[in-house]
């Protein structure tokens, strides 16, 4: 195996790719979203929006991720975005409070505290090389192994049909689920080239005909759809700004940033490779930006899609040019409303089975993390133990804090939140002279460098 210092970064990302081959990878990456684009279903569904504005927040969605995408992925000067191949889509992280601002203010209150977030984490994006100091391995491997952990249950639900629905755990839902993903594992591990490298895609088109012969696909939404559409900017009308909607949402945005924070973690770990600082800094600067325009198109916060980044470890190929492929895609999709529709109806145990593999690479990429901490020397048993514990358990048993205020209720509930907070904490309070003496080398390094250049 090779070391990250031994790894060519510019072969491993910029690797061309014929077409034949990008735009399959591509799609497979984009069916990987597909949960991602549920997050305006469930917050139009939940503050009483009718079915057509529901359709054009799903067709918003594609056309700001793939927007968010090709800002990444491509740049803007030399402090906006990674130009790395991440995949965004909607952030789960910020769904709760859009659900509340949703149905306390309406619509434009709710993308004008989307727009003024962003701009406050962008300018809080000129502090970010301080703020990293925060996340040191053993922090970033806590907050990716409880990441993977409490998403698996949103897999596991959607593995066995969808809680709510009437067939809820039925055999047809955990057969398709299991056919999923064994496909996948199956195919991983004894196909060779292009069907290995699509066996996350085979196995969820595999999985959506045997659905769809067992007539648990309805196709009313795509029939119904319109053919094209636009999406246009403030289509709900100009935003409205309120203290109280923009605070609430800043808060949950820069939990959001702390999950794409570690999201280069998770790719480092995948591509053998090792982001700079100022990678780092240009990608979650690149992050806030997308957010004010996701908010101005009458979308959500968007956030490095970490399944994606599965995906790529299952196929092996990292290129940049399978995410430029995804963005375009999905800025051309964004236009065809049948096909956002198209991607609402695949069934929810098919999502689950591909989810449920792709969940556990990110698990086992935050376990590859921890593994590389010295156990001996930075306290890291208690600081791992202490803030798994109280991720898993604030996650799993939300009623806890029933009585706390609306706003700490989704705060402490949240068990990325909670083990990010008690992580940082304790490595500040047991790790505090190490931290103080690795930034004191960092200055000295960086002002030798400019000594010498």
């Amino acid at each position: 195996m090779k070391t990250k210092s031994s790894i060519d970064v510019n072969a491993v990302f910029n690797e061309k790719l014929p077409l034949v081959k990008l735009l399959p990878l591509g799609l497979q990456h984009l069916l990987t979203m597909v949960g991602s684009f549920m997050v305006p279903v469930i917050v139009g569904s939940s503050i009483g929006l009718d079915a057509k504005t529901i359709a054009y927040l799903v067709s918003a969605i594609l056309l700001s991720s793939g927007l968010a995408i090709l800002i990444q992925v491509f740049g803007i000067g030399k402090g906006i975005g990674s130009r790395l191949p991440f995949v965004m889509g909607s952030s789960f992280i910020t769904l709760g409070p859009m659900i509340i601002i949703g149905k306390q203010y309406g619509l434009p209150t709710l993308f004008g505290s989307i727009i003024a977030s962003g701009i406050i984490i962008v300018l809080l994006s000129f502090f970010f090389d301080k703020i990293l100091l925060l996340f040191p391995k053993v922090v970033t491997g806590t907050f990716i192994t409880i990441m993977g952990i409490t998403l698996a249950p949103t897999a596991f639900k959607d593995f066995a049909g969808g809680e709510g629905t009437p067939g809820y755990g039925s055999p047809k839902n955990i057969i398709i689920g299991l056919i999923v993903l064994l496909t996948i594992v199956l195919l991983h591990k004894y196909g060779k080239g292009i069907i290995k490298t699509l066996s996350m895609l085979l196995g969820v088109a595999i999985g959506t005909v045997i659905a769809g012969f067992m007539g648990m696909i309805n196709t009313s939404p795509v029939s119904s759809a319109n053919w094209v559409q636009v999406i246009t900017p403030f289509h709900f009308g100009a935003p409205v700004f309120k203290v109280s909607a923009i605070i609430t949402m800043t808060i949950f945005c820069i939990i959001n940033l702390i999950q794409c924070f570690g999201s280069f973690s998770v790719l480092d770990e995948a591509c053998e490779t090792e982001s700079s600082e100022k990678t780092i800094v240009s990608g979650l600067r690149g992050q806030a930006v997308t957010q004010v325009v996701s908010g101005l198109f009458n979308s959500v916060p968007h956030a490095f899609l970490n399944e994606n980044i599965g995906v790529m470890a299952l196929s092996g190929v990292k290129s940049r040019y399978v995410s430029i492929t995804t963005g375009c895609s999905l800025v051309i999709l964004s236009f065809l409303p049948k096909f956002a529709a198209a991607i609402t109806i695949i069934p929810a145990c098919v999502r689950g089975g591909a989810m449920l593999a792709i969940f556990g690479m990110v698990t086992a990429a935050g376990i590859s993390i921890l593994s590389k901490v010295d156990f001996h020397k930075t306290h890291a048993t208690l600081i791992i133990g202490t803030s798994m514990s109280v991720g898993v358990g604030s996650n799993f048993q939300p009623d806890v804090f029933a009585h706390m205020p609306a706003m700490l209720q989704m705060l402490l509930s949240n068990g990325l939140f909670s083990a990010s907070i008690i992580a940082i904490v304790l490595n500040l309070c047991l790790n505090f002279q190490t931290m103080f003496k690795l930034r004191r080398l960092q200055s000295e390094e960086q002002e030798l460098i400019r000594e010498t250049s």
